[in-house]
């Protein structure tokens, strides 16, 4: 019989004195853990809620959250993506998470995917007492970000100032600006826009801008000058073999950089937006479980 889960939103003090909101899906006393968080501008019901589904009929629990200043969590300037203090958030998720009476804090993953998954290879490093490392399609280099043509940080040497209230957009608007070279947001990516339906028809919403600031921020963010110190913590890093919004030639680069113990998982004919539904999302989260498997 799968595990059913006892679900509740949860409030998690941070460092600096936040809340982040995040919903608990507990399976029992003193169980392993999957520590969820989503991407770039994504909020821990995007998705996440299917992920952890999985992992509770494992029978193991999972706790996703809202990363500050997106969604329920607090944090200022709203909609601002900020890798460094996103990062740092991990470790105040699991010191949540390790005194909690339905965790064995020694079986606590850390998971995170795009933005979060680059977030996630460098929370790793900053945490030895994880019992593993699962990320998917990470983002893994701001210097790949600044090579861009025409991206949206350009902007910020005319329009930083106390109070600026510019935002660029998130997603696309249609697969042909991204085709014809006009698109303006974050995620030039043809492959956002089917994700974007899906999100929709599930009747969920989904932020369609964030800061300018957030592209300061990430263009300084490289994951992969961090990603040989994840070791020996188990690692695993599932990647879509044709993803347009982190080159998949720059992940599997990443991963090489990395030392064992570490699995790769090729998810044939995904982008980056695929492995969260469908087809691809069940190849996906199979070879998660059976890399949870191998370490818990």
């Amino acid at each position: 019989m799968p595990t059913m889960a006892n679900i509740q939103d949860v409030d998690i003090p941070t460092y600096d004195g936040l809340k982040l909101k995040g919903t608990f899906y507990s399976v029992g006393a003193k169980k392993p853990i999957i520590v969820l968080t989503s991407g770039f501008s994504g909020t821990r019901d995007h998705f996440l809620p299917d992920f952890a589904a999985r992992f509770n009929a494992a029978g193991y629990g999972a706790l996703a959250y809202d990363n500050r200043c997106w969604g329920d969590s607090e944090g200022l300037p709203r909609g601002e993506v900020d890798p460094v203090l996103q990062t740092r958030d991990y470790l105040d998720v699991f010191n949540y998470a390790a005194a909690h009476p339905d965790v064995d804090p020694s079986k606590i993953v850390y998971w995170g995917s795009s933005m979060s998954g680059g977030n996630a290879i460098c929370a790793a490093v900053m945490n030895r007492s994880i019992a593993g490392l699962i990320v998917q399609v990470p983002f893994v280099s701001g210097e790949f970000v600044t090579r861009l043509p025409g991206h949206p940080a350009d902007l910020l040497t005319s329009n930083r100032h106390p109070g600026s209230e510019i935002r660029v957009p998130v997603f696309p608007i249609s697969a042909e600006e991204v085709l014809n070279g006009t698109c303006k947001a974050v995620l030039k990516d043809s492959g956002a826009i089917p994700f974007m339906e899906e999100t929709i028809k599930r009747g969920m919403s989904y932020a369609e801008s964030c800061t300018l600031q957030s592209l300061t921020n990430i263009v300084l963010h490289e994951p992969r000058a961090y990603i040989h110190r994840i070791s020996p913590t188990p690692f695993l890093m599932v990647v879509g073999d044709r993803d347009g919004t982190i080159p998949t030639h720059l992940q599997l680069e990443a991963f090489e950089k990395a030392l064992q113990p570490k699995t790769l998982k090729i998810v044939k004919g995904a982008g980056h937006f695929e492995p969260y539904y469908g087809q691809s999302f069940e190849e996906n989260v199979t070879a998660q479980l059976e890399f949870l498997k191998s370490i818990l």
